[in-house]
């Protein structure tokens, strides 16, 4: 047995393909008498400008600061980043809240004759869909017989997420305004506390300024060092019973005691003289990276403080603005053509199936019946699988 053998068979059976015509018409016909089905759709974006954070200038300048991230504002910087605007749109539109209240509201339990909230769901979520695109546009579909109610349905699920999302959306601003307020607190009083400890450390150790004091210091090390080594050789060159080396001797000699005031090892009570500007700069070392620290904590509260500041003020704004931040793009509209059956798909649908049950049909009633030259292995297995099934 060959295709050939079989394909000739079939051209012997041609009465047979009468029938796949046949249920195409009645698929077609069947397709016109069915009641159609309408598909109306709403396409809406979020308001780019609600995308941003209403604390991300907070979070920009602690993060370029501070990459340790350990505090609980931190936390809270990366918490509220956690959902994108229109993730929560979509979050609310498709939930359950509104599919209920949806269902309700347009008596489609009637329709669905089904009294369970759970199977009303089931029903509704094969009518409607619900998704976002690429570039960001949400759109809101739905198929019914009822193309009015199709479109009030949609515009009502959409209605009732922008209602349920500003109120979200001002609560979370709110939140947002009162943890800004209550950091800005919290930083005024870090910036006043530092700068009264940077005060009082300036006024317990006789300090003007450190920095300044310690450049002077060692200006003033660097030209007695000089000067000692001047005198060292004046020495040698006047020889050491002589009256000027003598005299020299004295002055280096208290050039070197000057100089180890101020560069040697100092006591634990030492505190620079008020009455000087110079400084011991092993001690001014130890007390430079205190201040240091100190400066450094300083400017990075500062730096926040006038981050939230700012964040206030445009939180408090964003309240305040009434403009709307869901943009619908393109309006729920009555359908003018149906989406479902199409005529043409169902006809060919049904002769595409038809046509191949008709074959095997064919095929296999001519390998049943021999008819098909050199079919008697085959025709020997199927009547085994025959008489297995029907014993």
């Amino acid at each position: 047995m060959s295709y050939f053998d079989v394909f000739c068979y079939c051209l012997r059976k041609k009465k047979f393909f009468a029938i796949p015509f046949i249920i195409a018409l009645l698929c077609f016909f069947l397709a016109w008498i069915l009641p159609p089905v309408f598909k109306t759709e709403i396409r809406l974006k979020i308001d780019a400008s609600s995308d941003s954070s209403p604390m991300s200038a907070l979070s920009t300048a602690y993060k370029s600061l501070t990459s340790s991230g350990a505090s609980g504002l931190s936390s809270f910087l990366s918490s509220s980043k956690a959902m994108k605007p229109s993730d929560l749109y979509l979050e609310i539109l498709s939930g359950r809240e509104i599919a209920l209240s949806t269902i309700h509201k347009f008596h489609l339990d009637t329709m669905y004759k089904k009294e369970s909230n759970e199977l009303l769901l089931k029903k509704f979520d094969k009518d409607i869909k619900i998704d976002e695109d690429q570039s960001g546009v949400i759109s809101c579909a739905m198929e019914s017989k009822h193309k009015v109610m199709a479109r009030d349905i949609v515009r009502y699920m959409v209605a009732q997420s922008n209602e349920k999302y500003l109120k979200l959306q001002r609560e979370n601003l709110q939140y947002s305004l009162d943890y800004l307020k209550k950091s800005q607190r919290e930083l005024t009083d870090s910036v006043r506390n530092i700068g009264q400890e940077l005060v009082q450390f300036y006024r317990d150790n006789n300090l003007v300024d450190l920095k300044s004091q310690m450049e002077l210091t060692l200006t003033v090390l660097g030209g007695y060092e000089g000067q000692i080594n001047n005198f060292k050789l004046s020495e040698r060159m006047s020889g050491k019973d002589n009256a000027d080396a003598h005299e020299m001797r004295k002055k280096r000699q208290l050039l070197e005691q000057k100089f180890r005031e101020l560069r040697g090892s100092y006591s634990e009570n030492y505190k620079p003289s008020d009455k000087s500007m110079y400084i011991n700069s092993g001690w001014a070392v130890s007390k430079m990276l205190y201040e240091q620290q100190r400066q450094a904590d300083l400017k990075l509260y500062a730096t926040m403080l006038e981050a939230a500041s700012i964040e206030i003020m445009e939180t408090e704004a964003m309240i305040l603005k009434t403009q709307p931040v869901i943009q619908i793009i393109q309006d729920a509209y009555l359908p003018d053509w149906k989406e479902r059956p199409k005529r043409a798909k169902w006809a060919i649908a049904g002769f595409a199936v038809s046509l191949t049950l008709t074959l095997l049909f064919i095929i296999l009633r001519g390998l049943l019946s021999g008819e098909i030259p050199n079919s008697e292995p085959v025709r020997e297995k199927l009547l085994q699988i025959k008489t297995s099934l029907f014993k």
